[in-house]
């Protein structure tokens, strides 16, 4: 068994982030992943963008617009505890050499190239300097299975590795960075391993998930046949234009000026709007007359690098799932309702309530990050066990092991269609019903199949974590009546303060594959 002091679970930017404050602490960090450290997370993807109070942007303003865009069911001492570490984080990405241009109302990680992902050169550049650190291990091809526990709380985490051989890794704290899990859906904007692993990883542990009905979806992802799907990354040209099949200007038509205005304006509903005009026919945005100049700066440079005429030819469009605002129950440490298991990032409830404000994301990552690594370096160093100097190793994929047509990939395809069909942009309460019965089908031929590979493996664990996501999501989603944020229920097209300003929390038996649901008052207060 290899030892350290904390274990860090996923290697995004609140994972690394994590990994880099436990060792300012003095820890010995096992920062894993399976994919790519930093590069094969969602925190890649990201536009780069923090969102935070400024020198002309208060903390109370900060605070009011994350609340007001949550729909009044944030944590808000969680919403406070952002504003009031948000300065310090950004001051620790500069200090470590990560340029951050100044806005009104946030943030832009400052990059050397236009045609890069501001995320990807974010991520690759903290990764530089996470290894240059000496107490930092990183292992990737890891795959977490469990999380192991004892009766003081966690001892470490269990998988397998590269090979499929199981690991185990011993630790007196555990960081979950694992972020969502977007990719359980058939259009999405996720790394495609986003399958939702932390949420069962946490609940498996004996934690409660909270306010798992709320799923933002990006209203404007590449649709089109051929071409790979990826979010349309703001701000937007006042050139652009969205088109419905009878060629109407959708912007105009729902009394927006520009597109920037409608993502503002209509946050909640824009992703509506879209799918409802899709119904007829393609939704299309027309590049065409964006000034040629403009082509070569940021985000447009990244279009460039697609196989598509974007400048001659209109591009289909639909919204994807992009972000999960629930998930797991943090303190102020950072630690969640499990003695030493701490989270951080889009597995950690709580800061966006039923929806997410624009670049609040990565801020959560390195807010929460830096609280979460520092604090189980704490409680890990209290409780230190002897270091195994046998350290793993970066594993390769078994060479026996390429992918073999099977069962697997047609059980994804379809999960995938029964999350967008049935726990999708809208929902009605048969829908939901139906989601939840075709998607039990599903899980049992998951649960039968026998992988025969390493590929197959992790393919039947992906599954068995994205069965366990789309059902919570289905329950947690029946459950709640009325309309709210990113969650749109047909029946009930009303926000309702007065019943439903709540938050939903989920508690898994293991033993009956069931859940419980309940809803709890909403935390109110920067207490």
């Amino acid at each position: 068994m290899v030892t350290a002091d904390v274990v860090v679970v996923g290697a995004g930017l609140a994972g690394m982030t994590a990994a880099y404050s436990a060792h300012a602490e003095g820890a010995r960090v096992l920062l894993v992943d399976r994919g790519a450290i930093g590069t094969g997370t969602n925190s890649a993807m990201s536009n780069g963008r923090f969102s935070g109070p400024t020198a002309v942007y208060s903390n109370a303003q900060f605070i009011q617009d994350t609340l007001h865009t949550g729909r009044g069911i944030n944590s808000e001492r969680m919403v406070c505890q952002v504003a009031a570490e948000a300065p310090a984080a950004f001051k620790f990405l500069q200090s470590i050499g990560l340029e951050l241009e100044v806005f009104y109302d946030h943030y832009f990680y400052k990059s050397s190239r236009s045609d890069v992902m501001r995320g990807t050169s974010l991520t690759r550049k903290l990764a530089q300097r996470l290894r240059s650190l000496q107490r930092v291990r990183m292992v990737t091809g890891f795959y977490a299975t469990d999380i192991i526990t004892s009766e003081s709380g966690v001892a470490g985490v269990q998988g397998f590795d590269g090979n499929g051989k199981p690991m185990s890794l011993a630790a007196p704290a555990v960081v979950l960075a694992t972020g969502g899990g977007g990719a359980i859906y058939l259009r999405n904007d996720n790394q495609k391993s986003m399958m939702g692993q932390g949420y069962y990883l946490a609940a498996k542990a004996g934690l409660e998930l909270w306010d798992m009905e709320f799923v933002q979806f990006y209203p404007v992802v590449l649709a089109e046949p051929r071409v790979s799907e990826m979010m349309v990354y703001p701000p937007y040209p006042q050139e652009f234009r969205l088109l419905n099949a009878a060629g109407e200007d959708i912007i105009r038509k729902y009394g927006d000026s520009n597109l920037n205005e409608a993502m503002r304006k209509k946050r909640d509903r824009f992703s509506e709007i879209i799918l409802n005009e899709s119904s007829i026919g393609p939704v299309r945005l027309d590049c065409r007359k964006v000034p040629a100049e403009l082509w070569n700066d940021y985000p447009l440079a990244l279009l460039q690098k697609i196989k598509f005429d974007f400048k001659n030819k209109p591009v289909t469009v639909l919204p994807g799932a992009h972000f999960f605002m629930g998930g797991v129950r943090i303190n102020p440490d950072g630690q969640t309702d499990r003695s030493g298991l701490f989270a951080c990032g889009e597995v950690a409830w709580g800061l966006h309530g039923a929806n997410r404000m624009s670049g609040n994301a990565l801020t959560e990552c390195i807010v929460f990050g830096r609280i979460a690594g520092r604090n189980a370096a704490i409680r890990a160093l209290d409780q230190r066990l002897p270091l195994d100097g046998s350290a793993p190793k970066r594993q390769n994929p078994d060479p026996s092991a390429a992918p073999d047509p099977f069962k697997f990939i047609d059980l994804r395809r379809q999960l995938r269609e029964i999350a967008w069909k049935y726990a999708g942009v809208t929902r009605d309460t048969g829908g939901m019903q139906t989601g939840l019965t075709k998607i039990e089908a599903v899980r049992e031929r998951i649960r039968q199949n026998v992988p025969r590979n390493i590929t197959e493996k992790k393919q039947k664990a992906d599954l068995v974590s994205a069965g366990f996501v789309l059902k919570a999501i289905l329950i947690a989603s029946l459950g709640r009546e009325e309309t709210r944020g990113a969650f749109i229920r047909r029946e009930y097209p009303r926000t309702d303060d007065t019943n439903w300003r709540r938050n939903s929390s989920l508690r898994f038996d293991p033993e009956n594959d069931s859940f419980s649901l309940k809803y709890r008052p909403v935390e109110e207060g920067g207490e």
